[in-house]
């Protein structure tokens, strides 16, 4: 080999290894872009979902305090004929749905998809024991159940309040669908809001894990409670 050859085939590696350690840095980037969009819109939701539980609980005060709220969330004190704008719910409706899919679309990422990616998490949780893990399936819950009561509440934001919500609730049977959703988005909102604390130090901060899980695991008591306490009160305006 030549001089000349041997500088060739110096560049050519060279070009070669630079090529390969800017597609790799590119593939961290876009990871840890995934990881910040799907934690961002993981907490986003996780606070307007227990602050919508907040709003619906209303109902435990009475039905005039869940209209009050109704017609808040639609702005009646800016009509002139007190009815508001019932379609303010269904823009938020969509708002919400929109990013709970990007929410999905970044999670799928890390779904075991294939196979051998299957069985590999399978192995790894019976040997592990990670219950925050099993409960993925909460995630898939929620994926399908989630569009539906988008869809009911969208659909017909002028039916939001006790008497409407109840008629839906007990007379329609839409109970069956709330109640596994409540259980699966309650666990999934504090187990993700969990994840990210621990992420970014709060487990230092706050000594030790365990006490994190001690406060997620209240915060999802809480919360589930108010949501089957809430669908209870609807019954007598059925």
């Amino acid at each position: 080999m030549t001089i000349n050859d041997s500088a060739i085939a110096e560049s050519t590696t060279n070009t070669i290894t630079t090529t390969s350690t800017k597609i790799k840095a590119r593939g961290r980037r876009w990871i840890a872009w995934l990881d910040i969009s799907q934690s961002l819109s993981g907490v986003i939701l996780a606070l307007f979902l227990w602050t919508h539980l907040v709003l619906v609980s209303s109902i435990l005060l009475g039905g005039d305090a869940m209209s009050w709220v109704a017609g808040l969330m639609e702005l009646s004190f800016l009509s002139s004929d007190g009815h508001g704008y019932p379609w303010i719910v269904s823009l938020i409706a969509m708002g919400i749905g929109t990013l709970a899919f990007i929410h999905a679309l970044v999670a799928m990422q890390k779904l075991p998809l294939s196979l051998k990616q299957q069985l590999a998490l399978r192995k790894q949780m019976s040997a592990i024991k990670h219950g925050d893990t099993q409960l993925w399936v909460t995630g898939v819950i929620i994926f399908v159940l989630l569009p539906v009561h988008l869809w009911l509440i969208g659909s017909a934001p002028e039916t939001i309040g006790p008497s409407g919500s109840a008629s839906r609730i007990w007379n329609d049977g839409v109970w069956l669908l709330y109640l596994p959703l409540l259980l699966s988005v309650e666990l999934h909102a504090a187990i993700g809001i969990y994840r990210v604390a621990i992420k970014w130090g709060a487990a230092r901060d706050l000594n030790t894990r365990a006490r994190m899980k001690k406060i997620k695991n209240i915060i999802s008591v809480v919360f589930v409670l108010i949501g089957l306490a809430s669908l209870l009160a609807f019954l007598p305006y059925a």
